[in-house]
């Protein structure tokens, strides 16, 4: 890539972590490799956090996903048959299935929030099983948020904190926290928007699933979650934890879901720190993952094709791949 990510405007390093703000014994691992960003993969010794350091600044951010997102990531950008993109991908499928999860929670006539609804698969089904909720999200992606709502009824805003406290009933977050520079914030904005009662469902990538090349960690992820870590961090916002663990979804496997709900008494709170275990447990984790010289001619395999095939034909083929194989785990 010609343009180095520092370009896009990384926040100062202050060796801080990025969910508890501890400073001491934070833990170097070694540097980000999928896009050579200059980043580098922590843990914080004080609550066992895991994320890249330093992060972005907001405008940073907002750079990085309008134009170096899309070339490190084509899989995720529609090309050609806008058809086959969502039906390899498999958007609408996966909206059922957290809606089979999530709806029979949600009260009549209750108000659902989306944070970051993508291509609005999501909010699309949600409209079309339970015509009495009133729905409204936050995406920037304003040319493709709009792809799969299927003409729902939907109140965009530009930010959650925009909406007003005790407002909201339900509050979904699919594969956003992780790409958030300030995840604690996220979640305290969500406990003060609920109304009693109310709940929340987040969904991320688990630290702790079985992945084995260093390729796992990139920019676009500033944060990488354990159950432990996750739960502890929404406690610390107030929230009320129902459920930290697994994907109780087969079709997640190898993602952590988190339900929660706000108490009657919203109080927040230091985060707690994690145990010895804890720590180690997830240090051997990491060091377990190697960085050899096929894992090198991966990355450079990939560049060569980027520049060779452009990004949506490779974006096609990672598609169709990812397509085939979750054909090949699906019960018969």
């Amino acid at each position: 890539m010609s343009e180095r990510i520092e370009d896009w405007g990384l926040a100062p390093d202050i060796g801080q972590c990025r969910l508890c703000g501890a400073t001491e014994a934070q833990r170097h691992f070694w540097p980000e490799v999928y896009a050579g960003s200059g980043q580098q993969l922590r843990r914080c010794g004080y609550c066992a956090a895991v994320y890249l350091a330093p992060g972005f600044t907001e405008a940073g951010l907002a750079r990085f996903y309008a134009g170096p997102y899309r070339r490190l990531f084509p899989a995720e950008v529609p090309w050609n048959s806008i058809s086959r993109f969502f039906a390899w991908r498999g958007d609408v499928e996966v909206a059922r299935q957290r809606l089979s999860l999530i709806a029979p929670r949600l009260p009549r006539n209750g108000h659902l929030f989306e944070m970051g609804s993508g291509f609005g698969a999501f909010l699309g089904q949600a409209a079309a099983l339970r015509e009495d909720l009133q729905l409204s999200a936050s995406e920037p992606d304003l040319s493709h948020r709009g792809t799969l709502l299927d003409q729902a009824k939907v109140d965009f805003v530009d930010a959650l904190a925009n909406l007003p406290d005790n407002s909201l009933d339900g509050i979904v977050a699919f594969h956003v926290l992780e790409h958030l520079i300030d995840p604690r914030g996220f979640l305290e904005q969500a406990a003060s928007a609920l109304r009693t009662g109310g709940q929340l469902w987040i969904e991320v990538p688990d630290l702790m699933a079985d992945w084995r090349t260093r390729l796992f960690v990139h920019p676009a992820h500033l944060s990488y979650f354990s159950a432990d870590n996750l739960r502890r961090l929404a406690e610390a916002a107030g929230l009320e934890v129902l459920y930290c663990g697994p994907h109780t979804l087969p079709s997640l496997d190898g993602t952590l879901w988190l339900e929660a709900r706000r108490p009657e008494r919203l109080a927040g709170s230091p985060m707690a720190p994690a145990d010895a275990m804890s720590v180690n447990t997830i240090d051997r984790w990491i060091e377990r993952v190697g960085w050899g010289w096929k894992d090198r001619i991966k990355v450079q395999a990939k560049r060569v094709a980027l520049a060779l095939l452009g990004p949506g034909l490779v974006g096609e083929l990672q598609r169709w791949r990812q397509h085939r194989g979750s054909r090949e785990k699906s019960p018969r």
